[in-house]
């Protein structure tokens, strides 16, 4: 019997020629961190494991990894006896010998966040922020987890260049910035107990709806800088059609976020509900599908220069937490114009690290202590009824209807034809659901009835119409 024991040789001499032992080798391997964890009842991912922490691997690096360890010992008539025998040796039914465990669990916890560091890594609460010894970890994580940073805390109480641009993209308001941070730690703590089943949109504040993009305010830099401290996978929003970007072939079990940049604006928001809220179905070229389960799956930012549009109703609202950025910078004013420097290149200090480290981390806690806060809106419930209907509608609904007053309705379709001689042949059905559009969209309640002959409408406050 061939004894376990770190680094064994798994070969042995008969007459004077090198034989390799499979079950050896496996033992080695095993010995060195391999392993397979399940997926499900059918499928799993090769790994290796070092020091507490798992890297996916592949049938080729196993191949590597036992060519070099071969080579490093100078036995190259045993690497030529491996290499002659290749699929003999390791395959992937011979690979399936290796020993079997379960996913580990290193997400988040419901009331707390870790962050990984080179040097140590820090548990956030909302009471604070503790760095520890990797000697206290209690448990094995993804070697993806692992930021490549030192964490240090910062030694001034100046304000991180990065805090200042998040100020900036909320017009220097206090009670947008504070929500902007609960999305921000939203995002960034990888836990899906907490309540929200929602996808994070973020806006240009002014949105475009003549096919133009209003570029540069800094949607993309707030993913990147999610994306320094956490796994994000981003997709390329303008290519996704439906029926073929749901296959996920890039999304893998470490993914904490996945965005879609500039969302394809005939993409409704429904065609994600069951990422948001179940789970999500990952296919692999050549290998088969795997489930990850909600609890561990990645949650979902969008960035759109129009209205996400969704079936409407209590079940989209419930599914959607919308931010307008402020169109503080453009394309001839960047950030880098501001401040002089591009973020998160070689060449930001470390003060400007640690700022960054300590804002992100801030962010969460506000996120822990607060839970996702909305911000007042800027032109975004303009821009929705604009989107379901059209400007001219939306100015002259402004400027004619009164609360609680009942208007006749044929008149007032026919009183709009003859104000916008451009805009004709609106049908009634048409026209009726851009008045329950509007109405809904001002929080009001949209009411008809026919009396006579007559058909009218009146739009009531929520608090008035019990009245």
């Amino acid at each position: 019997m061939i004894k376990k024991e770190e680094n064994s040789q798994f070969w042995e001499y008969v007459d004077g020629k090198p034989k390799i032992s499979h079950t050896g080798l496996i033992y080695f391997l095993e010995e060195n961190g391999f392993m397979r964890l399940k997926l499900n009842e059918i499928n799993y991912v090769l790994v290796k494991k070092k020091n507490n922490r798992l890297v996916e691997t592949s049938v080729g690096e196993i191949i590597h990894f036992i060519k070099k360890h071969l080579i490093n010992l100078k036995v190259f008539d045993v690497y030529e006896v491996f290499a002659k025998g290749l699929g003999s040796y390791i395959s992937i039914s011979k690979l399936n010998l290796l020993v079997l465990e379960e996913l580990p669990n290193d997400r988040d916890d419901k009331f707390s966040s870790n962050f990984y560091f080179s040097n140590c890594y820090c548990n956030v609460t909302k009471e604070g922020i503790n760095d520890l010894s990797y000697d206290n970890l209690p448990m094995i994580i993804w070697e993806k987890r692992v930021i490549k940073k030192d964490y240090l805390k910062s030694e001034k109480d100046k304000i991180g260049q990065f805090e200042v641009f998040c100020r900036n993209i909320t017009k220097e308001s206090g009670e947008r910035f504070l929500a902007l941070k609960t999305i921000i730690g939203f995002l960034l703590h990888r836990n899906r107990e907490f309540g929200e089943m929602k996808a994070v949109i973020l806006y240009d504040e002014n949105m475009s709806f003549n096919n133009l993009a209003n570029g540069g305010t800094g949607k993309t830099l707030l993913s990147k800088a999610i994306s320094i401290l956490r796994d994000v996978e981003s997709f390329d929003g303008k290519e996704i059609k439906n029926g073929s970007w749901f296959k996920n072939q890039r999304i893998n079990l470490t993914t904490d976020v996945i965005v879609y940049d500039d969302l394809n604006k005939e993409i409704n928001l429904e065609s994600f509900y069951s990422v948001i809220t179940s789970g999500i179905e990952v296919e692999k070229k050549r290998k088969d599908a795997f489930f990850i389960e909600f609890e561990n799956s990645p949650k979902i930012m969008i960035t759109s220069n129009y209205p996400v549009k969704g079936p409407g109703g209590s079940s989209d609202i419930r599914r959607r937490h919308e931010f307008e950025i402020a169109n503080f910078y453009d394309a001839d004013f960047t950030p880098e114009m501001e401040f002089g420097n591009r973020f998160f290149d070689n060449y930001w200090g470390q003060d400007e690290w640690s700022s960054f480290f300590n804002f992100m981390m801030g962010c969460v806690q506000e996120y822990l202590k607060n839970g996702l806060l909305n911000a007042p809106e800027i032109n975004l419930r303009i821009e929705k009824i604009i989107d379901k209907s059209c400007e001219e509608f939306v100015e002259f609904a402004n400027n004619m209807i009164v609360l609680n007053e009942w208007f006749d309705k044929r008149k007032f379709q026919k009183d709009f034809e003859e104000k916008y001689l451009n805009i004709q042949n609106v049908s009634s059905h048409i026209f009726n659901k851009w008045i329950d559009n509007y109405a809904k969209s001002i929080g009001g309640s949209y009411e008809t009835k026919s009396t006579g002959g007559d058909y009218k409408f009146i739009i009531k406050r929520k608090e008035d119409e019990n009245e």
